[in-house]
């Protein structure tokens, strides 16, 4: 046996009947643990199972790191800059949920009710699971808003400004006792510098792969649809799970039976990945925006991930699916694919939510062609949404250079190598499972990378694959997911499960339930697991006591920090290039995490490897222009704190150098990255200030 079922528990409807059974399995291979739930009835007293079925294992996972990350972010230095960030989020989540359904507002206590019942001292309050249950799309608004505030950092932005107002004399009224005089504190540009600062942070975002491929380009002829899900939530995998669910005759429009991947704790289970009993399946995927939605008391709104969980419940064919997006209002910025068995088609629905200065709402929904392979990362692709590079007045933007070219990379690998697949008419699963777990970087000619623009992930939290059948009157459904025994989550083994739609159960697959990606060595999946560390060391520091650190960090923290990643990214080296793989993500990381800590001489050391890969005719690893950039950037930091100011200043000309090159290769004349502009500060700076310049985090994701 495979999986073993180890526990199980039901919770009853009112007449008697059972609406919910969990079911805990064990997966025999690895002693993964994770769950089905099989729910029938209505959404919001699904939740109320939910939440007491699975109260203990919420508080093991993503719930604490959600509230963790929250707090942490909304830190701040001083009473009043914190006062802040907090009376800011607070309005956000109000707002948000203020706007959308009320069957959505009613799920969310429902989720909570359940929890509180499942445990005798729970650990978080009413508004901890408010905040868990609409964090995702709550922080694409604090991200576009404080983006914002970047190029509009003063009161004259009036409506920025006067919805921070709002924000801080609301946060006062409800907070009694504080003798703050918001008006005059924001006329001084106290909180518009703070918030400006924060648009600075980097945070981890989203960077989802997900591709569809008709049955007839399938060898087994069943419709391909797969996807990486990615974000720095780490707990995810702690005890995931498979939900069924039928709501089936408790609302007008849920017509269809569904299958999700998800974890305990997720209100919208439907809204990462799933697929229904007609055939449609659909992936979310993030994109970034400046201009969006806050739908205040609007009710007519709905966060992504439940929009597509309506869609899956809802829809019958892929106009369907177009029409209940249409429906509705939408507060920041996404793309769901979406594809159908039946006709062997896909398309891509890009979402934007948006609203004129009376608040009036103006967001649009873009719906492709549909065709029979498809591709998504995160950008847009539609002409009237893609990025034109300067973020502010065109809506949407990528943070920086780098994740860029990441997006448009990851892009551009799964379409060629989905392609390459379909023509040796050899695409199936197992093809899928090797695609999804991809470390070829189409950026440096195909090259094997271990991070960075590769459709693998350092915060790779799952796989999973929907099999679904054309033939929709023997639907011989199949969904295959990552439990999570190892990170990156693609690298993980995935469980098979076969959907009986009929009998409304999941079933181990016979025939090889359990299946992994086989195209890495052992000793370089050790390294990818190292570097997975080291960027939780950074990512999700944790207090002595083992709790996630809910607040910034101190100065001991934050060098406690840097050693647990340094000595991460130790071992990811050693095992890497023990096994003959030279891998650059892993030496530059290293090289900026020593830099960071005062480590100089050392962070020399991988800089001078680093630096002959520029150098050398026959490099053993190729190198991208931008990559070349950073590196001779940062080394010239490096050099110029040993002292070293002739080699530093030759660095900082060979950055100039890679950098126009980067401008007039990738960007063109049709417009320029304002990363770009960053990076030439950035070389400004070190050269105006030496070792003695500030340098930006270390992002571990794109590696920059």
């Amino acid at each position: 046996m495979t999986f073993e079922i180890t526990t199980e528990a039901t919770a009853e409807a009112p007449d008697g009947s059972e609406r919910s059974r969990l079911l805990h399995y064990r997966d025999t291979g690895s002693g993964k643990r994770f769950f089905v739930l099989r729910q029938k009835g209505a959404f919001a007293d699904l939740c109320f199972d939910h939440g007491k079925l699975l109260a203990e294992a919420i508080e093991e996972g993503v719930f604490p790191e959600i509230v963790a990350m929250i707090g942490s972010d909304l830190d701040a230095p001083g009473d009043w800059l914190d006062w802040v960030f907090s009376a800011l989020y607070a309005r956000f989540t109000e707002d948000v949920l203020d706007a959308c359904s009320a069957e959505f507002r009613e799920g969310v206590k429902q989720l909570g009710d359940g929890y509180f019942a499942g445990l005798d001292d729970p650990r978080f309050s009413v508004q901890d699971v408010r905040n868990a249950c609409t964090a995702i799309d709550v922080g694409n608004l604090a991200t576009g808003f404080t983006h914002r505030l970047s190029k509009w950092a003063s009161p004259e932005n009036v409506p920025t400004y006067e919805y921070l107002l709002g924000a801080l004399r609301r946060y006062r009224r409800q907070r009694s006792g504080r003798n703050l005089s918001v008006d005059l504190a924001l006329r001084k540009g106290e909180a518009a510098e703070a918030l400006t600062r924060a648009a600075g942070r980097r945070r981890a975002g989203m960077g989802c792969t997900g591709f569809a491929a008709a049955g007839a380009l399938c060898s087994d002829t069943k419709m391909l649809h797969g996807r990486t899900f990615d974000g720095a939530f780490f707990q995810w995998n702690e005890l995931p799970g498979l939900f069924l669910i039928d709501e089936r005759g408790t609302t007008a429009e849920a017509k269809h039976a569904y299958a999700a991947v998800g974890t305990a704790g997720l209100i919208y289970p439907a809204g990462i990945s799933g697929v229904n009993d007609a055939g449609i399946a659909c992936s979310l995927h993030q994109m970034s925006t400046v201009r969006f939605a806050r739908g205040a008391k609007a009710a007519a709104f709905e966060i992504a991930p439940y929009v597509q969980q309506r869609i899956l419940r809802g829809a019958s064919t892929l106009d369907e699916a177009v029409a209940i997006a249409e429906s509705l209002h939408h507060f920041a910025s996404w793309t769901i694919l979406v594809s159908d068995a039946r006709t062997g088609r896909a398309l891509r629905i890009e979402i934007n939510g948006a609203e004129d200065e009376r608040g009036r709402y103006e967001g649009r929904v873009v719906a492709s062609p549909a065709a029979e392979r498809m591709v998504q990362s995160n950008h847009f692709l539609a002409d009237t949404m893609r990025e034109r590079f300067d973020f502010f007045e065109d809506r949407h933007f990528t943070k920086s250079v780098g994740k860029w070219l990441e997006t448009h990379t990851r892009f551009k690998t799964v379409t060629d190598r989905l392609d390459r697949a379909i023509q040796a008419e050899d695409l199936d699963t197992d093809a899928a499972i090797g695609l999804l777990a991809s470390h070829h970087d189409s950026s440096v000619d195909g090259e094997t990378r271990s991070l960075g623009r590769t459709v693998v992930k350092a915060y790779g939290l799952m796989g999973n694959i929907m099999r679904t059948d054309p033939d929709r009157s023997r639907a011989a459904d199949e969904i295959w997911f990552t439990p999570g025994d190892r990170l990156p989550g693609p690298h993980a083994a995935y469980a098979g499960f076969a959907i009986d739609w009929g009998a409304l159960t999941l079933k181990p697959l016979t025939d090889r339930p359990r299946r992994e990606a086989q195209s890495l060595p052992e000793a370089y999946r050790e390294a990818l697991e190292a570097y997975v560390e080291a960027f939780v060391a950074m990512e999700r520091p944790r207090k002595p006591n083992g709790d996630l650190l809910d607040r910034a960090p101190d100065a001991a923290e934050a060098a406690e920090m840097r050693r647990q990643s340094i000595d991460a990214l130790d071992r990811a080296i050693d095992k890497a290039e023990g096994a003959g793989h030279l891998d650059p993500p892993f030496r530059y990381a290293r090289a900026r995490l020593r830099h960071l800590d005062g480590q100089f001489a050392a962070a020399e050391q991988d800089w001078a490897m680093l630096r002959g890969l520029i150098a050398s005719p026959t490099p053993a690893a190729t190198l991208h222009p931008y990559e070349k950039a950073l590196i001779e950037t940062h080394a010239a930091a490096t050099l110029a704190a040993l002292g070293k100011d002739s080699a530093s200043s030759d660095a900082l000309a060979a950055a100039r150098r890679h950098g126009e090159i980067v401008r007039t290769t990738v960007f063109g004349a049709g417009g320029e990255h304002p990363g770009l502009k960053k990076l030439e500060k950035l070389i400004a700076a070190i050269a105006a200030d030496g070792g003695a310049a500030s340098l930006p985090d270390l992002d571990f994701v794109t590696v920059e």
